[in-house]
C-alpha cells in the first residue's frame, strides 16, 4: 500500500485509510453492526498495509473508539491512529451533538479517547467541527499543549473553511485537514485542496464513495434507510442523475477490470494534493474491495472520459 507524508507532521500514512463511523453501531445511521466483524475488518486492513485508522468519540457515543482500541491491541506500532474532539455526547436521542472546543473540553476529551483506545498517545488529533463560541486561539493552545506533552503527534482540523484554517495556524501548526471529496462532491478541489497544498497541510478526503452511491449497488426506486434517507444526493431527480452517472462510470470500470467503487477511489486518490482517502467498512470483504482501488493507474483517455461525465475537469493538471 502506497505511503504518503501527512503534511509537515513527519508521519507517513497509507493512501487508503479506514473510517469507522459505521462500526460505531448506530443502527439508525448505518444499520446493524457486528463488533466481531468490525474488528476482523480492521485486522484485515492492517494486513493489507492500511495503517491509518480514523475514528471519533461521537461515532456510537464512544463505541467506535472502544472497538478500534480492542482491534489494535498488540499491534499499536502498525497503526496511525486518528480521532477527534469537539462534538459532545447529546443528552437525549432528540438532541444533536453540542459543539465545544474549549481548552478544558479538548483536554478532557483527549483523556477519555486515550482510555477508550487503550493507548497512551494519539497520532492525529482533529477538531471535528468548528466551534463558533470558542476563540480558535483557546482551542489551538490546548492542542499545542497536548502536542508538547506527547499525548498527540499531529494536529488536524475537520470541516473547517480555509479562512478558519488560516486563523488556527496563527496559534499553532495544522498538519492536516479532513474534508468531503469525491466524484460527486468536488468543491474541495477549488478551495481546500489548493489552500492545503500551498501551506503544506495534508488532505484527508472523507466520503470518497459518496456514502455508498459510488459503489454501484443502488438503483432508482430503492427504499433507503438510515442516514441515506436524509441525504439530498439520494433524493428525487438528483438521485436519478447520480444513478445515471454511476452507470456510465460502470462502463469505464468494467473495461478496466474494476468495480465502480475501485474506479472512484482510484480517481480520487490520484487527485493532486490528496493525501489519503477515508473509506468506511463494516466487514473484511468491503476492505478487500476498497483496497483494490489502488495499485493501478487510469489511462489518460479514461481520465478525460470521466472528466467529461463529471461536467469538466475537476482535477488540477
Amino acid at each position: 500500500m502506497e505511503r504518503r507524508k501527512l503534511g509537515s507532521s513527519g508521519i507517513e500514512v497509507s493512501a487508503l485509510a479506514m473510517g469507522t463511523w459505521a462500526i460505531g453501531g448506530a443502527e439508525e445511521s448505518w444499520g446493524l453492526v457486528d463488533d466481531r466483524e468490525s474488528i476482523a475488518a480492521i485486522h484485515h486492513a492492517i494486513e493489507l498495509g492500511i495503517n491509518l485508522i480514523d475514528t471519533a468519540p461521537i461515532y456510537g457515543l464512544g463505541h467506535s473508539e472502544d472497538v478500534v482500541g480492542k482491534a489494535i491491541l498488540g499491534q499499536r506500532d502498525r497503526v496511525v491512529l486518528a480521532t477527534k474532539c469537539g462534538l459532545l455526547f447529546p443528552r437525549s436521542n432528540t438532541e444533536p451533538p453540542h459543539r465545544c472546543l474549549s481548552s478544558e473540553s479538548v483536554i478532557r476529551e483527549c483523556e477519555q479517547s486515550l482510555r477508550r483506545l487503550r493507548t497512551d498517545y494519539i497520532d492525529v488529533y482533529q477538531c471535528h467541527w468548528p466551534d463558533p463560541l470558542t476563540p480558535i486561539r483557546e482551542s489551538m493552545e490546548a492542542l499545542v499543549q497536548l502536542l508538547e506533552q506527547q499525548k498527540i503527534r499531529a494536529i488536524g482540523l475537520s470541516n473547517f473553511s480555509c479562512e478558519e484554517v488560516a486563523a488556527a495556524r496563527e496559534f499553532g501548526p495544522v498538519h492536516c485537514l479532513q474534508v468531503p471529496f469525491s466524484m460527486l462532491q468536488t468543491r474541495a478541489s477549488q478551495e481546500h485542496i489548493p489552500f492545503c497544498d500551498e501551506h503544506g497541510i495534508g488532505v484527508l478526503a472523507y466520503s470518497p464513495l459518496a456514502r455508498g452511491l459510488l459503489t454501484g449497488k443502488f438503483r432508482v426506486g430503492d427504499t433507503l434507510t438510515g442516514i441515506r434517507a436524509r441525504d439530498s444526493e439520494f433524493l428525487g431527480e438528483r438521485f436519478r442523475r447520480n444513478i445515471e452517472l454511476v452507470e456510465r462510470l460502470r462502463e469505464i470500470a468494467t473495461a478496466c477490470g474494476r468495480t465502480v467503487a475501485q474506479l472512484a477511489l482510484n480517481w480520487t486518490a490520484a487527485y493532486p494534493g490528496v493525501t489519503a482517502l477515508l473509506f468506511g467498512a463494516k466487514r473484511p470483504s468491503q476492505v478487500v474491495e476498497n483496497a483494490g482501488g489502488l495499485g493501478w493507474t487510469l489511462s489518460e483517455a479514461d481520465r478525460q472520459r470521466i472528466d467529461q461525465l463529471l461536467g469538466g475537469p475537476a482535477r488540477a493538471e
